[in-house]
């Protein structure tokens, strides 16, 4: 068990760990290597991890490999261990919680659902008003009027924005994405200190497929993860507080 791996005679490495924000990204690592002790990525998995590594880290030599890892004081097997974590989370995640998943999705659906827009603001409604109409009759593209007269960050993209989740706009602008129909310029809307014109460009229904599945398994994991984590934290300073 983790809690084990800590010994009352090692009272003084968990106070350092602890008072130096060490002792739950530890324990968090031990809970890992000890729920996923039992699973084995397939050696093409492994030999692709460890290939991505050495790219990363431009190591382009088994000499090279070497001297990395003799630098760090570890060992080749406990690197592929270390590479190997995130495929066996996949793993773990999806033989505890697949069953669960679909019901996860559901409940986050709309978080979920993506959107592709155009967008403007401006501070006077005057302005907005007249650019809108411009935009309704055609006489101008998007692009340009969010490139000359949008004072938000979306000058710099020509007023395009996405794909991105539609929870992460504006609660009045996301209402109204989600029903707008495609193509059409919205009339401006008042956000804020802001005057907003916009136009729906793609919505993108979030669905349930095999990569969603993995998705929302590794969430509900993450999930167990930091909340066992805690409780062992929390059993560890416990026995160092103890009698």
């Amino acid at each position: 068990m983790v809690l084990s791996r800590f010994q009352d005679n090692q009272t003084n490495t968990i106070d350092l760990l602890r008072r130096t924000d060490q002792l739950r990204p530890l324990v968090r690592r031990l809970l890992i290597e000890e729920s996923t002790q039992e699973l084995k990525p397939s050696e093409k998995n492994s030999v692709q991890a460890l290939s991505n590594h050495c790219q990363q880290q431009q190591l382009k030599s088994e000499e090279a490999l070497n001297l990395w890892l003799s630098e760090r004081c570890i060992s080749k097997d406990e690197l592929l261990l270390q590479l190997s974590l995130p495929i066996k989370l996949s793993k773990l995640a999806l033989d505890s919680f697949s069953a669960k998943a679909e019901a996860r999705f559901l409940q986050r659906k709309e978080e979920l659902d993506q959107a592709t827009y155009s967008l403007l603001r401006v501070k006077d409604s005057g302005i907005a008003h007249e650019l809108y109409l411009q935009l309704e009759a055609g006489e101008t593209s998007f692009e340009k009027l969010a490139t000359n007269y949008s004072e938000g960050p979306e000058q710099r993209s020509g007023g395009r924005v996405g794909p991105t989740p539609l929870s992460r706009a504006h609660p009045q602008l996301q209402q109204l994405l989600r029903t707008a129909p495609v193509g059409v310029v919205l009339e401006p809307l008042a956000i804020e200190q802001w005057w907003v014109v916009a136009r729906l460009e793609e919505r993108i229904q979030a669905s349930f497929d095999d990569a969603m599945r993995q998705r929302m398994a590794s969430e509900l994991l993450e999930q167990w993860i930091t909340t066992e984590t805690n409780h062992l934290v929390k059993a560890v300073c416990s026995r160092e507080n103890g009698p």
